[in-house]
């Protein structure tokens, strides 16, 4: 049984299959009583198809997201809002769709590095200390703004970053702080445990949730949560819950089990 899911996504981003209404039944299925649609964020004035929803999407994102809050409101709570990267240049934009009550939550997903309307990096393909410290400065900014309810896959850097040397452990460390300084939880991302095992250098193992990195949120015992990340309404019937329920119990990290959304609050 899932308690809540806050990380799920829509056909629209490109990358995801199904439709809106049978996420929700999924998600019935599966146990969950709270439930968040959390769509790649459509960005105006900015297009990449294939990666998130074109911004004339948007309007469709959202009517569909408040018709099906409102006809399964005996039988889930639903909430939506956005996953979506920091960049002081999105800040006004993000403010404006919070404060306008269009939508509840934003989650914090940094793929990329933007400058204006480019995008420079894909943080999950990170080879050197540079791209680190960009991926955890944005971050911790990111963290600090009180725009955000948790950061998504805070491990996505070592998605290509091969060992877990002393900068990424200083990466570690900086978000573990930040989660703790301004109370944003970080969450295990069960997409990576669904692409199963994969060769990073000398290691076969998840992209993520990579486990060294979490050693160092269990000594910083930040709060921990469950994203599962969907793109299909079949993954939250699938296995990965139970598998990082078990991480979770063997590193001993404070998973909060009845996690609940805060909306945003000015």
């Amino acid at each position: 049984m899932i308690p809540y899911c806050y990380h799920t996504h829509t056909k629209r981003c490109g990358h995801a299959i199904g439709e809106d209404e049978e996420y929700v039944l999924e998600a019935i299925a599966a146990g969950v009583r709270k439930m968040g649609f959390s769509d790649h964020i459509m960005l105006p004035s900015f297009s990449q198809p294939g990666i998130r929803g074109n911004y004339a999407l948007l309007d469709d994102y959202l009517n569909s997201v408040k018709y099906l809050k409102e006809k399964y409101k005996d039988k889930i709570k639903i909430s939506c809002g956005f996953e979506a990267e920091y960049s002081p240049n999105f800040v006004s934009y993000y403010k404006s769709l919070l404060e306008s009550g269009k939508i509840d939550y934003l989650i914090l997903g940094q793929h990329f590095n933007f400058s204006n309307n480019t995008v420079l990096d894909y943080y999950g393909h990170i080879h050197d200390k540079e791209q680190l410290f960009k991926y955890r400065d944005q971050v911790v900014e990111a963290m600090s703004t009180g725009l955000f309810s948790f950061l998504a896959h805070p491990d996505l850097y070592m998605s290509s970053y091969e060992k877990f040397d002393v900068h990424a452990k200083n990466v570690a460390i900086a978000i573990c702080k930040a989660s703790l300084e301004y109370n944003i939880p970080l969450e295990i991302n069960l997409a990576g445990i669904r692409k199963g095992l994969v060769q990073v250098g000398n290691e076969k193992r998840y992209l993520y949730p990579y486990l060294p990195f979490w050693k160092v949120v269990a000594k910083y015992k930040c709060k921990v949560i469950i994203g599962v990340d969907a793109h299909n309404p079949h993954d939250f019937t699938s296995n990965e819950y139970s598998i990082a329920l078990k991480i979770i119990r063997e590193l001993g990290l404070n998973h909060d089990q009845n996690f609940v959304i805060n909306d945003y609050k000015n």
